[in-house]
């Protein structure tokens, strides 16, 4: 058995620990008017805020590689032909340090009291700002530390977050790690600005109503088991080539928008 079948194999292991994160995002309710809803009329700039707790701070490279042209890239292939610019930090330099913060783990008012924080734009015209944090902890998700939860969306909101401590358990190597945060980070970026049927509406039958806003196509980011950094991604991205994240449906759905 080659190596890459054997690391595939190890991944595919580790990962079924993580596989519930995208699932229990759903069942947040949203508090204000979408992100969604003020997204689409006129966006010009979006700018990716990125905030870590000392002990979390994300992954910048893997094997010689910026980890975050993963997000970059897949982000600007979505919104390709609207003519929006994307501003995403690639360097801990260009982030946000939080330094340690009080908690061991978090609510939801807790993430939205930090994001709050850290937003510059009103999001009502062409600047747009999607937050995004990365925690030292776990989500509190009915009054216990729920150690599968990734990364999740506040459902409706530009208020994104990933844990840290289970990115660190997902996968065995760094570059492993590296893959598996950026590609629930391009997951969760998907569920802000409305995929799949939450906000776009989906232009063909790919919506996966049985597991809420996500997409039936097990090789798109935005199925449900993917937010959760499912091997089909990280695999790819170890032997080299073209990183595309999204399927055809998703993109057809923002370019319809």
């Amino acid at each position: 058995m080659t190596s890459s079948r054997i690391r595939y194999i190890a991944i595919c292991s580790l990962l079924v620990l993580c596989s519930q994160s995208c699932k229990d995002n759903e069942e947040l309710t949203p508090t204000e008017l979408t992100f969604v809803q003020n997204f689409y009329p006129n966006a010009t700039d979006l700018e990716i805020i990125v905030a870590y707790e000392t002990g979390a701070e994300p992954y910048i490279s893997y094997t010689g590689t910026s980890a975050w042209e993963v997000a970059e890239d897949n982000i600007n292939e979505l919104f390709e032909g609207r003519n929006i610019a994307l501003t995403i930090p690639k360097e801990l330099a260009q982030m946000t340090n939080l330094g340690r913060l009080e908690q061991n783990n978090y609510t939801r008012e807790n993430i939205i009291d930090y994001s709050i924080e850290l937003q510059k734009y009103s999001n009502k015209d062409g600047q747009k700002g999607i937050t995004l944090l990365f925690l030292d902890g776990y989500y509190i998700k009915d009054g216990q530390a729920n150690k599968n939860i990734l990364g999740l969306n506040i459902n409706n909101t530009s208020i994104l977050v990933i844990f840290k401590p289970v990115v660190e358990s997902a996968a065995n190597s760094e570059a492993e790690k590296a893959l598996v945060e950026q590609s629930t980070i391009v997951h969760e970026i998907g569920h802000a600005i409305g995929l799949v049927n939450n906000g776009v509406e989906a232009t063909s039958a790919h919506h996966d109503e049985a597991n809420g806003a996500h997409c039936t196509n097990t090789k798109c980011v935005m199925y449900w088991e993917n937010g959760s950094g499912n091997a089909q991604f990280i695999a790819p991205f170890l032997t080299g080539g073209k990183i595309s994240l999204f399927g055809d449906a998703c993109i057809t759905d923002v370019k319809s928008k």
